[in-house]
């Protein structure tokens, strides 16, 4: 099941939620307030990290993949994968 992040226009919250694929629009409440008018928020493909490896070029084991949140925690390239 893939993680879908979003964003309540209620209450502002953001949030990240492990749901189906075939989860439907109005199916989603937030969990801060339970009012379903959410938006789906783009997310951003992080590689993950083999267990027991780490990424080379320095950049040592990051949280949110081999290069941090977004590709950008290595000076913006790919820790030398």
């Amino acid at each position: 099941m893939p993680l879908y992040e979003y964003t309540c226009t209620g209450c502002q919250d953001d949030f990240t939620l492990l749901q189906s694929i075939n989860i439907q629009p109005g199916e989603t409440a937030c969990p801060e307030c339970g009012s379903h008018q959410v938006t789906r928020r783009l997310s951003v493909f992080a590689p993950s990290v083999a267990s027991g490896s780490a990424p080379t070029g320095g950049c040592g084991p990051v949280p949110g993949g081999a290069c941090g949140p977004m590709g950008g925690g290595c000076s913006g390239g790919m820790c030398g994968l």
